[in-house]
């Protein structure tokens, strides 16, 4: 165990929560900062100014997350909005091309198709089983293609991609890449000077609510000009008849973050970082492996890859009633996440051992009996 059960709201020793990519439990510590909030909501414009403030730590935690400034990072209201953002700042024209796998998170697969109405062709890589080959993903690019969508490491199964060595690849041929950080960031290293944009949701891994972050690199995107503005977003200027957008990722923001969330936030960051990515990763990953061999030696129809590289904090595979397996795990204290015809478990820095092995043996006698 790297960090106490007895840190988290509603977790036992008696429960093996193995829910995080979809959700995890709260912090105690989280009641402090809503307990902060509420006092400085309630102290007139000095609480205003507080609220800013908190957003400012936060991001000054992010930037150790991810390698990019603070300023570089906006709060928005979910990852998809977020998606949605970077790809209001493309300047679209027909003929151009997108790529993204057809088992990609459903947000940006939905955002990419969307621009076929444009005239943008989207090229939708198909998946082997369950595995989205990178170089699929490369192959289908050409000197007409805009932007490519992947998650660094995917809902679906838990694959775990190589960015840096995508990025190169895109970086040479002028192609922007979005990557998705949602079942990374807070556990595995994410490096934000890879992507040209990253985004995260905020309720997974980085163990907070349900708002998003997004981080512009922009040594690679200099110019970044979002569709969509706001009071938050720019300064007024010629006398309101005018604007000038902020020179930094608040341009994102059209107007207040939910602050309630980014104090929520902020206290979550600490907390990671008081044990280290580094440290977090390697606790993981450990669990992690022991889960995969565990599950291989059960037998079921692993669709996680088996090379450890591939590999962060979900381990998954494949089942005809997923939801039935769940439901059944839940009743005594194991929390599994399901959808899709699949099984996935999440491991985060609150498991131990003990949750895996509990895990693997109650599975041992219901695939027995199933």
């Amino acid at each position: 165990m790297l960090a106490p059960k007895s840190d988290f709201i509603g977790l036992t020793e008696a429960t093996a929560h193995l829910a995080t990519g979809g959700q995890p439990p709260m912090l105690k510590s989280h009641r402090d900062a809503f307990e902060r909030f509420c006092a400085d909501k309630a102290n007139g414009t000095a609480g205003y100014t507080s609220h800013w403030q908190i957003g400012e730590r936060a991001k000054a935690s992010l930037e150790i997350l991810s390698g990019l400034p603070a300023r570089d990072h906006a709060f928005v209201g979910n990852a998809s909005e977020g998606i949605a953002r970077v790809i209001s700042a493309i300047e679209w024209n027909a003929g151009d091309n997108v790529v993204v796998a057809d088992k990609e998170y459903a947000s940006g697969r939905f955002a990419l198709l969307r621009l076929a109405a444009l005239g943008v062709e989207v090229r939708l890589v198909k998946t082997v089983g369950w595995y989205i080959d990178p170089d699929a993903l490369l192959d289908a690019c050409n000197e007409h293609t805009r932007l490519m969508y992947v998650s660094q490491v995917t809902s679906l199964t838990g694959q775990h991609f190589d960015i840096a060595s995508i990025a190169s690849v895109l970086e040479a041929r002028g192609v922007t890449l979005l990557v998705d950080a949602s079942h990374a960031l807070g556990v595995v290293p994410v490096d934000g000077h890879l992507a040209d944009f990253t985004v995260s949701s905020c309720y997974k891994f980085l163990c907070a609510t349900h708002m998003g972050v997004l981080a512009w690199n922009r040594d690679k995107q200099p110019n970044f000009n979002p569709r969509a503005v706001g009071w938050a977003s720019a300064n007024d200027v010629y006398g309101g008849q005018s604007y000038s957008l902020h020179d930094d990722a608040s341009r994102a923001q059209l107007g207040n973050p939910n602050h309630l969330d980014v104090y929520i936030l902020e206290v979550s960051l600490r907390y990671l970082l008081s044990f280290g990515i580094a440290s977090i990763t390697g606790h993981v990953r450990r669990l992690a492996d022991k889960l995969y061999s565990g599950l291989d030696a059960i037998g079921v129809a692993l669709i996680t890859p088996a090379r450890a590289a591939q590999r962060a904090g979900n381990i998954a595979f494949a089942h005809p009633d997923d939801a039935t397996l769940v439901r059944e795990a839940a009743k005594v204290g194991i929390l599994l996440w399901d959808g899709d015809g699949r099984v996935r478990a999440s491991v985060h820095l609150f498991n131990t051992d003990a949750d895996i092995e509990r895990y693997l043996e109650w599975l041992k006698t219901y695939t027995r009996s199933d």
